[in-house]
């Protein structure tokens, strides 16, 4: 029951950390090219 809790919380944690990279690198990359 745990590692299932623990599973679901490392999915959501994975998630949130990629939609702020995505949110916040996009803008930096295109700062770097221009």
């Amino acid at each position: 029951m745990f590692i299932v809790a623990g599973l679901l919380d490392a999915v959501t944690m994975i998630g949130v950390g990629i939609a702020l990279f995505m949110l916040f690198a996009n803008p930096f990359i295109a700062v770097v090219k221009g």
